[in-house]
Order: C-alpha cells, then structure tokens, then sequence
C-alpha cells in the first residue's frame, strides 16, 4: 500500500500527541486528570468504537472466517510468549521477566484500533477486537504469572471480563447474528466512538511528559528492545503469512500491525497491581511509542 496516506496519518496522530505533552505541561492535563481519562477510553469511548465499527463494517464472504480470526489470535498468544522468553535472554538478567511482558503484550486499544482504523479501515476493527479479546485473556492469566515471579498471584478471572472484552465479544455477537443496532442508539455509540483517536492520543502525549525523555536513552538495552518489538516482530509476522500463504489482507495487516505496536499501557499498571517495579517497563512503553511514530510508517509498506 501507498506509505503516503500512512505518513499522513502518523503526523496527525503525533500532532494529537503533542497536543497532549503541551497541555500536560501547561498544568491541563496532569497526572489525575489523564487517570480519569485513560478510564474513559478503556471504559466507554473505546468499546464504543469497537461496536459502531464492527457492526456497521462490511461483511466478511463467510462467517467461518470468524473462528479463523479467533485461531489466529489464540495461536498468536500461545506461540509469542516462548518467542519472547528466548528474546529476553538478551535483556538485562534481572529484568527478563519485564522484557518478555513488553514483548508479549503490544498497544492494541489505545494505538492498535486507531492506527488498524486509519491504515486499514474500519473493517479491521473486527479482527483486532478479536485479537483484544484474547490478549485479555492472556494479560491478566499468563501475564500476572510472568510478573507475579513467585507464582503466588492468582490468574484474576474477573479482571478478564471487562468492557473491552465485554465490548469485543458482543460485538462479534452481533456481526455473527446480523444484528442491525437502530439507528437512534447507533449514531450516539459512532459519536462517542469516534472520540477514541483524539483522546487516547493525547493521554498518550500527557503520559510521555511526566517522565524526563533524556532519561529513556541511559538504559541501554531499550536500544534493542525496541528494534525488537517494533520492527522484528512484525517482520516476523509478515515472513509467516508469507510461508504460510495467508491471503486475507486484513487478517494479514492486523497480525503485523498488532506485532509492531508499542508495549501496552495495561503492563505497567499490572505492576503497580503486583507491587512490582513498573519503572522499567514504563521506560519501555515511553521510548517505544516515541519510536513508534516512525517504524508504523515503515512496516506499514508491508501490508
């Protein structure tokens, strides 16, 4: 596809970014005030653009396409986790844990569905909130274990059912049933969807003014870290499709843009939950979606 469109969009998106640096700066947007926001996204607006999309996309040829998308992404997350321990050995001895959760677990509500929306069009909301649905799974079973260390955590069955998995599933329900969602509740969810991009964008911005960017480039092993998880990984993912002669556009696009996104906010937070020293994955999620507003341009050219 034409990289033009994508470089467009990269500095519309960097531009909401900055947006939200400034206004973090200026005493707007501080640290409260992007909590209450960052809840508003994951709660309401991004589930919101998950079911206008998905139920107002065009439809797939068949509805068994549906359980494809759903094998791909559970074969993602099963597969990834031992890709990513044998990337970790390259990582700091002490930090291995933290380094195969930033490779395992990629931005895809705050980055994921707006950049798959702009470069791949709303039909690709319905594979990625397929794969959202999953990754939750994943996050609060595989990744509480991974960071919990001792294994005395338990899996947090219920932080699994949450709106953006709530949010995905029924709105795969829908698409699976025809469901047509009247008009009048409709165009309010597109409204409140549609408020997605700009938001999450200048949390985004907010959040990478609280930390000092000089900072992020004293810790060496970000260097690699982020070549990995920004440009190999979604390498890797365009070599299997490849091999493996997938030949649906989007499930092929999600799969390397999922792969190339930066690390997930929600790592950091499940550090914070396991009393666990999220600094460095915090670095991590700064540098690597600072990095990101050039590498998505560039694996873009693969889709």
């Amino acid at each position: 596809m034409s990289i033009v469109p994508v470089i467009k969009q990269m500095i519309t998106l960097s531009l909401l970014m900055l947006t939200g640096f400034f206004a973090n700066r200026f005493g707007i947007l501080g640290k409260d005030a992007q909590k209450w926001m960052s809840k508003l996204i994951i709660n309401i607006t991004c589930p919101a653009l998950i079911l206008s999309s998905v139920t107002t996309s065009q439809r797939l040829e068949s509805n068994r396409m549906v359980l494809v998308i759903f094998g791909a992404a559970i074969v993602y997350y099963l597969i990834l986790p031992f890709l990513a321990k044998g990337c970790a050995l390259v990582g700091p001895r002490n930090r291995r844990s933290e380094y195969a959760c930033m490779l395992i677990y990629s931005n895809l509500g705050f980055m994921g569905i707006p950049v798959a929306n702009a470069v791949l069009g709303k039909e690709a909301i319905l594979y990625i909130s397929i794969f959202m649905a999953i990754f939750n799974i994943s996050i609060f079973s595989y990744g509480i274990l991974l960071l919990g260390g001792t294994g005395g955590d338990k899996l947090q069955f219920r932080k699994m059912i949450n709106p953006g998995t709530v949010s995905a599933v029924a709105a795969v329900l829908l698409y699976l049933g025809s469901v047509s969602v009247p008009t009048i509740l409709l165009d309010p969810i597109t409204a409140v969807g549609n408020t997605t991009t700009p938001l999450a964008m200048m949390v985004i911005g907010a959040s990478l003014a609280n930390g000092k960017v000089r900072d992020l480039f004293t810790e060496k092993s970000m260097i690699l870290f982020t070549i990995l998880r920004l440009l190999i990984l979604p390498l890797l993912a365009w070599g299997v499709c490849q091999i493996l002669g997938v030949q649906d556009r989007l499930l092929a696009g999600a799969l390397i843009l999922i792969s190339g996104m930066p690390v997930a906010s929600n790592t950091v937070m499940l550090c914070t939950e396991l009393n666990r020293d999220g600094d460095y994955i915090a670095k991590g999620l700064l540098i690597s979606t600072l990095a990101s507003v050039v590498t998505i341009p560039l694996i873009s050219m693969l889709l």
